[in-house]
């Protein structure tokens, strides 16, 4: 079958080439071995592009935390950081506050600059079909997912793929992402006011073994 792939597994192929890590090689693989069509949305297109974007505010943060200690991390006064991602930034300022405050800036430019170096022949290279642009989310699906993935961006995604998928033959949907559990995916299948749509079938690395 063909597979939509989701940010995150996209994200987690990119990275493998500098962070030798599990779950980064099995998204790393399935993508290189995959035989069969590659699809993405714009909407996804578009998450990708502000992941990066977010990678660098959060660095940005860190490397002012460490040249100033009393600047204090806050979410709201940032443009791409949700809370989380702020308490990521404090554990990797406490992680990295007593290194060279330039070299670190080096090593974060390098890997911004990677990330979209990579990004750009990935769409080139590895994406067969893009479709899907926020403008054209369907609204009904989207309310609806909306009550099952807390998430707004995961549920954007998932409204592209299936908006996807009523045109074609079932395909996978491709993730590592915890938001998509397959106990939650299978409920949410079962959702009766979205009876009359088809669904791809869930592939979700995180939860797999192996």
């Amino acid at each position: 079958m063909n597979s939509f792939l989701d940010t995150t597994i996209i994200i987690k192929y990119l990275e493998y080439d500098y962070i030798k890590e599990q779950l980064r090689e099995k998204c790393f693989e399935y993508i290189k071995s995959s035989k069969t069509s590659l699809l993405i949305s714009f909407v996804v297109k578009d998450e990708l592009s502000r992941v990066v974007l977010q990678r660098k505010e959060i660095y940005e943060c860190v490397l002012r935390k460490i040249k100033d200690p009393y600047y204090e991390f806050d979410y709201k006064k940032t443009i791409y950081l949700k809370k989380h991602d702020v308490l990521f930034a404090q554990e990797l300022y406490l992680r990295l506050k007593s290194q060279d405050v330039e070299k670190l800036r080096y090593e974060f430019d390098s890997e911004i600059s990677f990330l979209n170096v990579s990004l750009d022949l990935f769409l080139k290279n590895k994406v067969d079909e893009i479709e899907i642009r926020k403008l054209e989310l369907d609204n009904f699906i989207q309310s609806i997912l909306q009550d099952y993935i807390a998430d707004f961006a995961d549920c954007r995604v998932l409204t592209s793929a299936i908006q996807m998928q009523q045109t074609r033959d079932i395909f996978f949907f491709v993730t590592a992402d915890r938001h998509f559990a397959p106990n939650e995916y299978e409920f949410l299948k079962d959702e009766s006011k979205l009876k009359n749509y088809k669904f791809p079938e869930l592939k979700n690395i995180l939860y797999e073994n192996g």
